[in-house]
């Protein structure tokens, strides 16, 4: 009996050291994952563009994959500029219209529509509504972000009447890596539904002609970087629009 007493006398230390080193050591990880995720965040052009705080895109699912999805812009090569956010005049109706990322490039222009997703994601370009289920096989559905962003895209192409043609603009919607996109129809060539990490290589293959100057993807973004520059009450006025729209539907 004394020799078990004895055995665990000199096992508990052993375990407690155990556990402390291994909790120093999770500590340490993830304190090491956040310092290299900030100083990432603080350095990139999506900071310098938006001026957003780190935390508050790392808590916001909506706001952290618009700047990965900027990450992935900054990779691709030639000349080209992003803005974040822009708020132009809706093509029908009355009101303004949000843009996510709008990417201004030597080979056109690309109206982003970010959605950081996670389960399959099914749905056809001509659909309403589109649907979003997970592992548990719970299902919900959401407003077709073609549909969406071909409002988007009509209402860039009325602002920009003038300095570029419609032949330029492409539509992207860029889902999260964290879904897969199963059953998803697309009709129309100016139309991409991708995965965020194919981005890039999506661009890429677009890219094989040049349709914009330097100078004009320079007049463009000064365009749409006044139109990101708004006040508060527009951006709120905004989000009530989007709200009322949500509820009707």
């Amino acid at each position: 009996m004394k020799s078990v007493e004895d055995l665990l006398a000199a096992l508990i230390p052993m375990l407690l050291l155990t556990g402390i080193v291994l909790f120093v050591g999770f500590a340490v990880t993830l304190g090491s994952l956040f310092y290299f995720r900030r100083r990432s965040f603080e350095k990139s052009t999506y900071k310098q563009v938006t001026q957003e705080r780190f935390l508050k895109a790392v808590s916001d699912k909506g706001i952290w994959g618009e700047y990965l999805t900027t990450r992935q812009l900054e990779k691709v090569g030639g000349y080209g500029k992003f803005v974040m956010n822009t708020y132009i005049p809706k093509a029908r109706g009355k009101g303004l219209t949000e843009i996510d990322v709008t990417f201004i490039h030597e080979s056109g222009i690309y109206v982003l529509e970010s959605k950081n997703y996670s389960g399959w994601i099914f749905g056809k370009e001509a659909d309403r509504q589109w649907t979003q289920m997970f592992k548990n096989r719970y299902k919900q559905k959401f407003y077709n972000p073609i549909k969406q962003n071909e409002q988007h895209l009509k209402s860039m192409e009325r602002f920009l009447e003038g300095t570029v043609g419609e032949e330029v603009f492409q539509s992207v919607i860029v889902f999260s890596e964290r879904c897969e996109l199963k059953k998803i129809t697309v009709d129309s060539s100016h139309v991409h539904v991708i995965r965020r990490n194919n981005l890039r290589r999506t661009i890429k293959k677009l890219a094989t002609v040049d349709r914009l100057t330097p100078a004009q993807v320079d007049a463009v973004y000064k365009q749409l970087k006044q139109q990101s520059q708004v006040e508060q009450e527009v951006k709120d006025a905004h989000i009530e629009s989007v709200k009322s729209f949500t509820s009707y539907k």
